[in-house]
C-alpha cells in the first residue's frame, strides 16, 4: 500500500471514528428541530444497581413450603402481575431454593409495587357478612381484563368458569337482595374492590364500573387475573435504591475505564510503535462497536457486574493484540521481512487468539444459562465483548497494520519499517 493511500485511508477512518464517537457518547439539540438527539449509550438498559429502583425478597411463611413446580408457578404469576402493570423490565429470580427476589429498575412509587408483589393471598368474592361465594383457589375465575363501556369509561371485565358463573349468579342474587347491595372482592384478607350489584348476573361474565383511570382498572384486573400464589409468602426484605448511587457508579466506572484505556494506549505505542498505533485504533473501533451492540441487542441490561464484564473483555482484546505482535516479532527475528513477518505472525497467532477467546465465550454461555440476576448481565457483556474483540483483533488490527506499513518509507533492507514497528534482528530465543 502506497504512503499516499495509507494517509488517505487513515484520514477517512479518523473522520468516521470521530462521527461515530459523537453519536455514541454525545447528546445534543438538533438545529431546526424540537427534538433532541440522545446518545446511543443512553439507549443501553441499566439494571437496578445503576438506574435505581426497588427490590423485595419474598420468603415462605413456612420454610419447608415450595416444590419446584410451586416456585415456578409463583414466578409466572408474579411475572403476569408485573407485566400487566407495565413493569416489563422486572427481574424475578430464585434465592435460597424457595425464596424469590424481585428487582424492578426505575420505580417512582414503591408502595404500588409492593401492593402488587406483596399481595399473595386468594382472590375471593364475599358479601358483607364475609361469606365466600367463589374464589381463585377453587378455579372459579377465568380471566379479568380492562375494557371500556359505551361512554368511553374504563371498566374491568370478568369472565368465570362454568362452575364459577353459577356461583357468581348465586352471589349477586343474594347480595342484590341485601341491604347494602355490595359485593366485596378480597385479596387474602384485604378488600381490593367493593362494587355495587345492580341485579343478579348470569351468563358467566360481568363488569366492574367505578370511574377508574386506566392505571386503576389495569391494576385491579391484573391482581384478579393473576390469582393466588401457590406458596404463602411474606416480605422479608425490601429496599429502594437511589438513582444517584447508580449515576455515581456509572461515572466512576467510565472514568476508571477511560484512564485504563489511556494508559494502555500509551504503553502500546511506546512498546510497539506503529503496531501499537494500529492496535489503539482497533481498540477504539472495538469500544464504539461494543457500545452500539449493547444498545441494540435485546435483553441487555447494564449492571455493575456487567461493567466488570466489559472491562474484562477489553483486557482480552489487548491480550489478543499482544499475542499477535509478539508472534510478529518472533517471525521477524527468524529472518523474515517485515511484511512477511506480519503475514506469518497473524497466520500463526490467530489459532491461539481464537482458542483463548472461544474458551471465554463458552464460559460466558454457561454462566448465562446457569446463573441468575446480575451474573447474567456479566455473562452477556462478556460474551458480546469477547466476540467483538476477537473479530477486531483478527481483522481490524491487521488492516490497520497494512496502513501503518504504508506510512513508513520503504528502503532496500526494510530497516525503516522494522524501526517503525520496533522490530529487531535478534535471536529467536531472545524474543
Amino acid at each position: 500500500m502506497s504512503r499516499g493511500k495509507s494517509i488517505f485511508l487513515l484520514i477517512i477512518s479518523a473522520i468516521i471514528i470521530a462521527i461515530t464517537a459523537v453519536l455514541c457518547f454525545a447528546s445534543f439539540e438538533i438545529p431546526g428541530s424540537t427534538k433532541d438527539y440522545n446518545s446511543i449509550m443512553s439507549l443501553i438498559g441499566k439494571g437496578i444497581d445503576l438506574n435505581g429502583g426497588y427490590y423485595v425478597v419474598l420468603t415462605p411463611k413456612n420454610a419447608n413450603d415450595g416444590t419446584e413446580s410451586d416456585v415456578e408457578s409463583a414466578i409466572t404469576i408474579l411475572r403476569t402481575r408485573l407485566d400487566n402493570k407495565g413493569y416489563t423490565e422486572a427481574n424475578i429470580t430464585r434465592q435460597d431454593n424457595n425464596k424469590l427476589r424481585i428487582e424492578i429498575p426505575d420505580v417512582s412509587d414503591d408502595s404500588k409495587v409492593l401492593e402488587i408483589i406483596g399481595s399473595t393471598g386468594t382472590i375471593s368474592f364475599r358479601d358483607k357478612a364475609g361469606t365466600v361465594y367463589l374464589s381463585s383457589e377453587s378455579n372459579d375465575i377465568q380471566s379479568a381484563r380492562v375494557g371500556m363501556d359505551n361512554d368511553g369509561n374504563y371498566i374491568v371485565l370478568l369472565n368465570f368458569t362454568a362452575k364459577g358463573g353459577e356461583k357468581f349468579y348465586q352471589a349477586t342474587s343474594t347480595v342484590y337482595a341485601s341491604d347494602d347491595k355490595v359485593l366485596y372482592i378480597y385479596l387474602g384478607d384485604d378488600v381490593i374492590s367493593s362494587p355495587t350489584v345492580n341485579g343478579p348476573i348470569s351468563g358467566g361474565s360481568a363488569q366492574i364500573e367505578g370511574n377508574f383511570s386506566y392505571e386503576e382498572a389495569d391494576s385491579l384486573a391484573a391482581v384478579i387475573d393473576s390469582g393466588k400464589l401457590p406458596i404463602e409468602y411474606e416480605v422479608s426484605e425490601q429496599r429502594s435504591i437511589s438513582s444517584r448511587l447508580g449515576a455515581n457508579a456509572i461515572n466512576g466506572s467510565l472514568l476508571a475505564g477511560a484512564i485504563g484505556l489511556a494508559i494502555i494506549f500509551i504503553i502500546m505505542i511506546v512498546y510497539y510503535r506503529g503496531m501499537g498505533i494500529a492496535a489503539d485504533i482497533a481498540l477504539i473501533i472495538y469500544t464504539l462497536l461494543y457500545v452500539i451492540f449493547l444498545a441494540i441487542v435485546p435483553g441487555v441490561e447494564l449492571t455493575l457486574p456487567g461493567i466488570a464484564g466489559i472491562l474484562l473483555s477489553i483486557g482480552m482484546a489487548v491480550d489478543a493484540n499482544i499475542v499477535i505482535f509478539e508472534r510478529i516479532k518472533r517471525e521477524y527475528a527468524n529472518g523474515k521481512t517485515v511484511k512477511s513477518a506480519v503475514d506469518a505472525g497473524f497466520k500463526r497467532a490467530v489459532i491461539t487468539v481464537i482458542d483463548s477467546n472461544v474458551t471465554t465465550i463458552l464460559a460466558a454461555i454457561v454462566l448465562f444459562f446457569l446463573a441468575s440476576g446480575a451474573i447474567k448481565g456479566f455473562a452477556i457483556t462478556l460474551f458480546i465483548g469477547v466476540a467483538l474483540s476477537m473479530i477486531t483483533s483478527i481483522f481490524v488490527t491487521r488492516w490497520y497494520l497494512k496502513i501503518m506499513l504504508g506510512l513508513s518509507k520503504a528502503d532496500a533492507k526494510g530497516e525503516n519499517q522494522a524501526k517503525w514497528f520496533n522490530l529487531k534482528k535478534e535471536d529467536a530465543e531472545n524474543v
